[in-house]
């Protein structure tokens, strides 16, 4: 249980994006800035105790980076939609992450011959998404008043849940129990 202290440490960070980001939204800065330093300082102290005292783990090493990620790109949306970063900026590092996951895919397949499959409830739940984007933006260029919108966004809507809640199970049945065995070892 103990060599678990330094994941413990990583998942808190993680869900410290929540209320990072919930605050700079806010408008409360100075709660958001000291949630963030305590998030940043435990980045260092969960890698120093899992070196120190052996206790790195896969789970350790695939949970860190994301959570510096959540982190990150939490932070910086709150910050673009606080409108406290200049949109431009914002987008720039967004092409950048994308960029890397790509490349990250690529490198997957290319070199070591791993399909990044994609389910057909997530082929599903790509189209809706697509779908609920389209109704979104025609309904704020348009009018919100048009009759049309007004049905066919909530369809959207639940469309979306119920093929991220599809694609997610399929994900965990498949997939998920397949990386839980290389990350605990079953």
């Amino acid at each position: 249980m103990v060599k678990q202290i330094p994941n413990t440490i990583t998942l808190i960070r993680l869900l410290l994006a929540i209320p990072i980001t919930i605050n700079i939204y806010q408008g409360n800065e100075g709660l958001a800035l000291i949630l963030f330093i305590i998030a940043g300082l435990s980045d260092g102290l969960d890698g120093f105790l899992a070196r120190k005292f052996s206790w790195q783990s896969k789970f350790g090493q695939l949970l860190d980076p994301l959570a510096d990620k959540c982190l990150i790109l939490s932070t910086l949306l709150a910050l673009a939609f606080a409108e406290l970063l200049p949109l431009w900026f914002v987008a720039l590092l967004l092409i950048r992450d994308a960029i890397a996951v790509m490349g990250s895919m690529l490198y997957l397949m290319i070199f070591e011959g791993r399909n990044t499959e994609s389910n057909r409830w997530g082929k599903h739940y790509t189209g809706w998404t697509i779908a609920l984007f389209i109704i979104t933006l025609l309904q704020e260029s348009i009018g919100a008043g048009i009759l049309i919108f007004n049905l066919l966004f909530p369809v959207a809507l639940i469309g979306v849940l119920v093929f991220t809640a599809l694609s997610l199970f399929y994900y965990f049945k498949n997939q998920g129990k397949e990386l839980y065995g290389q990350l605990f070892g079953e």
